[in-house]
């Protein structure tokens, strides 16, 4: 299968891998950024105009954008390209742990040794980076990244958007907030508004977003 890649940094590089293994291409990448070299041998497209002209010379894509506070984004550039008929793909490697009683959505990007509890429900388009741990009976919305070394509790719910940093912690049965982002290395004790941004330990909120 051909699959569309948007974006063509480090994170792209990894989910090609990922996909390449399971027998797939990534014939054509797309990214604003002109500074950026071609990631793999592939035809790299930086014209918004030509946008959805690649895409449909593909059967499915994966929006490769992480970083912090960038989940709509994700969200926004994948319902563009399942207008014009795609399928979301989700890269998951293979070290990853995902059990049967997990309920994961469409457009999945997940990163070395991350692991998802029991009874846990994923949205779309989210991001799970290396050695991060999402437990028991959370409920993640759309468009989360939850950063490399992360830990999220069992009970946790993260509005959609939301950024947890690397090495971030969120205690038990805790909310975080929609578009809300949870610094590298935070202890969070209590639970996060919307739209806030949050470091430190324990946590508290350094500003608006």
């Amino acid at each position: 299968m051909d699959i569309y890649i948007v974006g063509a940094k480090a994170q792209a590089r990894i989910c090609h891998q990922t996909l390449v293994a399971e027998g797939h291409r990534a014939p054509y990448v797309f990214d604003h950024d002109r500074s950026v070299g071609k990631p793999w041998d592939c035809e790299l497209i930086h014209e918004d105009s030509d946008f959805e002209r690649y895409a449909r010379k593909c059967e499915a894509y994966l929006v490769c954008i992480g970083d912090v506070g960038r989940g709509q984004i994700r969200v926004e550039l994948s319902r563009r390209l399942e207008a014009v008929g795609l399928a979301a793909y989700s890269a998951i490697h293979p070290t990853t742990f995902v059990p049967k009683s997990a309920k994961v959505g469409r457009g999945l990007q997940t990163f070395p040794c991350a692991v998802v509890g029991d009874f846990t429900e994923i949205g779309d388009y989210c991001i799970l980076g290396i050695n991060c741990a999402v437990d028991h009976d959370g409920r993640i919305g759309r468009g989360v990244h939850v950063m490399g070394g992360a830990s999220v509790a069992g009970m946790v719910k993260i509005g959609e958007f939301a950024t947890i940093g690397a090495n971030a912690t969120i205690l038990p049965g805790l909310t975080i907030g929609r578009n809300s982002i949870v610094g590298a290395g935070a202890v969070v004790t209590t639970d996060v508004p919307d739209n806030v941004v949050v470091a430190g330990v324990p946590a508290k909120i350094l500003r608006q977003r």
